[in-house]
């Protein structure tokens, strides 16, 4: 898939779960509202090759998210609804990282694993609620940070 269409796509996504405006900046792949800034990285990721053999995954995108502070638990909701959008639209398999380094959960296949030693907070924001917005079977697992 193209980076345009892979943008259209997710601005599309992105517009489905969001109540409210969504900036689509022209000149980036930049997708924003009022809960979180979307950062699509297609090309020039840096780490790219370091990414796929710390994860032992196939990745091809990078997605950075900036979420509000003041709306962040709202926010939260609305980015797993999003994630669980994406992987019924691409089935990409995906790692979500936390600042970089710590894996929250991963998608492989058809299952998504939760990793099982997340701190008190990763806990928190990471409740069965927002697991099942994720659409896919899933397990706990130690997974390496």
């Amino acid at each position: 898939m193209d980076k345009e269409t892979l943008k259209t796509t997710i601005y599309e996504i992105v517009c489905d779960a969001v109540e409210g405006k969504v900036t689509n900046y022209e000149n980036s792949s930049r997708l924003s509202c009022k809960y979180f800034t979307l950062d699509i990285e297609l090309e020039d990721i840096n780490s790219i090759d370091f990414l796929r053999e710390e994860y032992g995954l196939e990745i091809n995108v990078e997605i950075g998210i900036q979420l509000f502070g003041k709306l962040f638990s709202e926010g939260l909701v609305v980015l797993f609804k999003i994630f669980g959008n994406m992987l019924m639209a691409f089935n990409p398999d995906m790692v979500f990282v936390e600042n970089g380094t710590d894996q929250i959960f991963r998608k492989e296949d058809a299952t998504v694993i939760i990793n099982s030693k997340l701190d008190q907070y990763q806990q928190k924001y990471l409740s069965e609620k927002m697991i099942t917005l994720l659409r896919l079977p899933y397990f706990f697992q130690e997974l390496p940070n």
